[in-house]
């Protein structure tokens, strides 16, 4: 098999740019570290400006954490060197925005003997260029090319220059992503973000960086000592390729200024049940055309205690809040929802996954629905997709489960994993999927629970939050992933309306934190590749790999717990199994991705891929 080029990695800045296989996207915004045990705690060190919340905080109770999670306290010595290197590398940000060393010059940071090689490739070569975005790279270095400060203070202006701009412009971010204590020093592995983004247009870096630092024998300070890169990718383009256009679209809706634009914090304080809303955030959301015009309109599902909305297209693009003369507007905390044709006369009926129940709305075909059936499905619905599994022409329904469904057991990610059967990195102890055979005639909507005769309850008791369905073997019928966390995934194939989950001879598994699922052919070469959205963890890819972490376990329990901090994976079918590329095309990176999706950006007919991540710690750049 061929794959070439290699997939492009590019942020937020241009979103864009893979082309020969695949766009990926990653946001430019923070995210919240996993760790090694699932809890987040920030550790990206950027240089760009950050937004200030007020008068300066009283300090509280809760200042406890701050000691009770204290490094040096719990033992972990690559965290105590994390702490010391990220004001380092805070400076060393700066100085790249600035492209000066600044007044006190950069005696704090680097050693009186440093080396290295320059950080921006002398022979940087385009691989991809299309609608005015070129995207150059250059191989790692690794030879030495400066002995001295002053050296590396030219190869840092490299970047500044690269960048071009004016200091105000730039943005420049660095992550610890591994750390090794030895003899020489201390390594590093550093993975740079920088951008500017001005009116002449956007210029993207990434690279990364191995550094050695000499640590003092308290590690109250550390001076840098040597850096080689080794890799980068330069991204270049006359403006941001999308731009955000929800306020003008929608920001004729009351409710838009009163229900959608009150954040997270606000909702907390005012509903009732912030139980899945504490654990999952936003909800999700469905398109379609739900009064036959030829426009797609856009139904927003809302936590509990918060109507539902409805927004219908108007032919100028803007959306108008049709929600009351739909009917469907229900205030149960919803968590996904498709707009389809669930009965075949031609229009789009709805479908809504509640806390506990499948509500199913058959549409009049001018936009307004009329519930016909409740399903109840146990606490905990998730994702909806629709197929027809069976070939009768009608769409069948199947609902991802995330919790077991005790009202006891509903109060967040913590209590997920203080049961004594929960096993973090293999649990099958969830809420049970459901499967729905469509058998709705004429005004009776009968939809038959057929998760157990079709072979699907086997493996059926895993954390899942998605499903997407492709006839991956070619036979003619539709076979479904389900991504969950806490684990392994399944793939289930479909003979003839009876499924077998085949992942673990597949090698489909992908023991990780499936958020998401996505089916493409990445190659073109007939065969469907799988792309999941995981969690990447800086703080989990230091931690994992110690002799101190997890004692007792096993290697092989080990090594599937430092799985979960490697990040998204891209598996590509090969001769009747699939080979996890992940590495190889450089997609693992994806932050704490929550969705992805396969979808040909720029109309070239290569698979593109764009992942959307959650939990942004830092202020929005802006460069979306």
């Amino acid at each position: 098999m061929k794959l070439s080029p290699k997939i492009l990695v590019v942020t937020g800045v241009l979103l864009l740019v893979v082309i020969g296989t695949v766009v990926w996207r990653r946001g430019w915004q923070g995210e919240k570290d996993p760790g090694a045990g699932g809890q987040g705690t920030g550790t990206e060190v950027t240089g760009a400006p950050q937004v200030e919340n007020g008068p300066a905080r009283v300090a509280s109770a809760s200042d406890g954490w701050k000691e009770l999670d204290d490094p040096a306290a719990d033992g972990w010595e690559s965290e105590v060197l994390h702490r010391l290197l990220k004001k380092k590398l805070a400076l060393l940000a700066q100085f790249v925005i600035s492209g000066e060393p600044g007044e006190e010059g950069f005696g704090t940071v680097v050693a009186g003997e440093v080396e290295g090689s320059n950080l921006v490739p002398t022979d940087l070569e385009p691989v991809w260029s299309q609608g005015g975005v070129v995207v150059k790279r250059g191989v790692g270095l690794s030879g030495t090319d400066y002995r001295d400060p002053s050296g590396f203070v030219s190869a840092v202006q490299m970047v500044s220059r690269a960048l071009g701009g004016k200091a105000e412009t730039r943005r420049c971010a660095f992550k610890v992503v591994a750390i090794r204590p030895g003899p020489a020093g201390v390594q590093a592995r550093v993975s740079v973000e920088c951008a500017r983004v001005d009116g002449t247009g956007v210029v993207e870096q990434h690279a990364e960086w191995m550094t050695t630092w000499q640590v003092s024998p308290g590690r109250e300070d550390a001076r840098l000592v040597g850096v080689i890169l080794q890799g980068f990718e330069q991204s270049e383009g006359p403006g941001r390729l999308f731009t955000d256009c929800t306020e003008s679209i929608l920001e004729a809706n009351d409710s838009y200024r009163r229900q959608l634009l009150r954040g997270y914090p606000y909702w907390l304080q005012r509903i009732q049940d912030t139980r899945q809303m504490t654990l999952l955030g936003t909800p999700g959301t469905a398109l379609g055309d739900v009064n036959g015009d030829g426009l797609e309109d856009l139904y927003l599902c809302q936590a509990g205690g918060l109507p539902n909305r409805l927004y219908v297209q108007r032919p100028d693009g803007t959306l108008r809040d049709a929600t009351a003369e739909s009917g469907t507007g229900w205030v149960e905390s919803s968590r996904a929802a498709l707009l389809v044709d669930l009965d075949n006369d031609g229009d789009q009926d709805l479908a809504v996954a509640t806390y506990a129940r499948l509500v199913l709305a058959r549409n009049d075909g001018s936009g307004r629905f009329e519930v016909m059936t409740v399903l109840e499905t146990g606490i905990g619905s998730m994702g909806i997709s629709a197929i027809d599994f069976d070939n009768d022409r009608d769409l069948d329904l199947y609902v991802c489960h995330y919790s077991r469904g005790d009202l006891d057991l509903e109060a967040g990610a913590t209590v997920i994993g203080s049961g004594g059967r929960f096993v973090y990195h293999d649990a099958n102890n969830a809420g049970r999927n459901y499967f729905f055979r469509n058998e709705i005639e004429g005004e009776k909507w009968k939809l038959q629970d057929v998760t157990e005769e079709s072979g699907l309850d086997v493996n059926n008791r895993r954390f899942s939050l998605a499903a997407a369905w492709e006839d991956f073997d070619n036979d003619g019928d539709q076979d479904l992933y389900v991504a969950n966390d806490f684990g392994r995934n399944n793939l289930y194939r479909n003979d003839e309306g009876r499924f077998t989950d085949i992942a673990p001879e597949m090698m489909g598994e992908d023991q990780a934190s499936g958020m998401s699922v996505s089916w493409g052919d990445v190659n073109r070469d007939g065969r469907m590749d799988l792309y999941i959205a995981n969690m990447f963890s800086a703080a989990g890819n230091r931690i994992a790999p110690q002799e101190g972490f997890s004692l007792g376990s096993s290697k092989e329990v080990r090594d599937a717990l430092l799985r979960f901090a490697r990040g998204n994976t891209l598996l590509v079918q090969e001769e009747g199994r699939f080979k996890d590329m992940s590495e190889e095309l450089g997609v693992t990176m994806g932050r704490w991705a929550w969705s992805s999706i396969f979808t040909d950006i720029n109309n070239d007919g290569w698979d593109d891929l764009l992942v959307a991540n959650g939990y942004i710690t830092t202020p929005d750049p802006g460069d979306l």
